[in-house]
């Protein structure tokens, strides 16, 4: 298992093929949906368990320092900012980061959306390997980017020819930092001049995620800029499914709140990853009275559910987002004497959910293993599903539409 925290985003670009728009402002600051492109994309790294974001910045690099330079987002996500004195290239601008990077980080362009389950790229990565790319499909026949030919995730050659396949290279890439040692010039292009070498050394790979609807957008011409507002309606408009937590996820125990106590259910970790290849959403909703109780306090709880989400990340998936309903009526503490809408079978926390993300309601789905979890599924329409702790939870995949 490979842990990856870090992402690195090229933002030095002209944006020459966008004209008079990019000479005052650079391309991933253009609002897209009221925000900088690149907001987005930040967003993106953040729920996938991203901790810090290194811009590689030359274009109007003064823009990007002011405005997001040693800030964090989101409460857990901070960003950090690295200058080109001059252009350098892809290559160049990599090299020229060195000393920030970390042994294991993910790399894409400023300029482009991927929607897909980035954890998953590490996994089975082979140990000669430096580079894992992330193949995208995309649905238009006018095809600018650069097709990729592979066989069994080994890359036989990348081509500007317009070709009938529509797999391309995304630009998004799991990396592995010995791959600095393969730059020797402080300006050069990661595709034109490293990739080449690799490609013969068999030390780059290739995993494609073909998806029903298209989910790949480069902002980098006056057309795709035009249908990114529409694109990124389209992004936050997903599936959801809903897991209990002890007895779905892991074993209950009763009043579990610390890692010593997590019995993880068979083929969960597989479960999970096959839900973000999905693309869905995942939340976990659970009753824990516990805290109420006074047997533990919320911060136990929080340090048990970031424990729990970074061995997902670890196995190539990521819970989006945990909630939980502290209350018991008859506890010593007013304040979890309270809010008893948010203890399931009551639709508290599902509203909580739907607040903060868009999902489609009636294509969304609650797993639990009680009544009361089948009770909240119906309370909130969704599709719900009763598991034993011993049930096969891969059988329910084809049941996730």
């Amino acid at each position: 298992m490979i842990e990856v925290n870090q992402a690195v985003i090229f933002v030095g670009g002209l944006g020459t093929r966008l004209g008079k728009l990019t000479r005052r402002i650079p391309k991933p600051l253009i609002k897209v949906c009221k925000k900088p492109f690149i907001e987005h994309l930040i967003l993106f790294f953040a729920r996938q368990g991203i901790k810090e974001i290194i811009l590689l910045s030359g274009y109007k690099k003064k823009l990007f320092k002011k405005r997001y330079h040693n800030k964090i987002f989101f409460n857990t996500t901070k960003v950090k900012c690295c200058e080109e004195v001059k252009s350098l290239g892809t290559g160049g601008a990599l090299l020229n980061a060195k000393k920030l990077l970390k042994e294991n980080f993910f790399l894409c362009n400023g300029d482009t959306y991927f929607d897909f389950n980035l954890q998953d790229l590490p996994l089975n990565i082979k140990k000669n390997s430096l580079i894992k790319l992330a193949v995208a499909k995309i649905n238009s026949d006018n095809n600018r980017f650069l097709s990729i030919q592979t066989n069994k995730g080994k890359i036989l050659n990348f081509t500007k020819e317009k070709k009938n396949t529509k797999l391309i290279n995304s630009g998004y890439y799991f990396v592995k930092k010995k791959l600095l040692s393969k730059i020797k010039k402080k300006i050069c292009s990661l595709e034109e001049d490293i990739f080449p070498e690799l490609i013969k050394e068999k030390k780059i790979e290739a995993k494609p995620y073909v998806q029903k609807l298209n989910k790949f957008i480069d902002i980098g011409v006056p057309k795709d800029l035009k249908n990114s507002e529409k694109f990124m309606q389209g992004i936050k408009k997903r599936k959801a499914i809903f897991l209990d937590r002890d007895g779905v996820i892991n074993k209950d125990f009763g009043y579990v709140h610390s890692k010593n106590k997590i019995l993880w259910r068979k083929n969960i970790f597989k479960f999970m990853n096959c839900l973000k290849n999905k693309n869905f959403l995942v939340f976990v909703v659970t009753n824990q009275s516990g805290i109420g109780r006074g047997y533990y306090t919320e911060k136990d709880l929080k340090i048990l559910h970031n424990w729990m989400n970074s061995i997902f990340l670890k196995n190539g998936s990521y819970v989006d987002k945990f909630y939980y309903s502290p209350y018991y009526q008859f506890s010593k503490f007013n304040k979890f004497r309270k809010n008893k809408s948010y203890r399931k079978p009551n639709t508290g926390l599902f509203k909580l959910a739907k607040k903060e993300f868009n999902f489609i309601i009636n294509k969304s789905y609650m797993i639990g293993d009680s009544i009361s979890d089948i009770e909240f599924a119906r309370n909130c329409d969704l599709i719900g599903f009763k598991l034993n702790f011993s049930d096969d939870i891969i059988k329910l995949l084809n049941k996730l539409n």
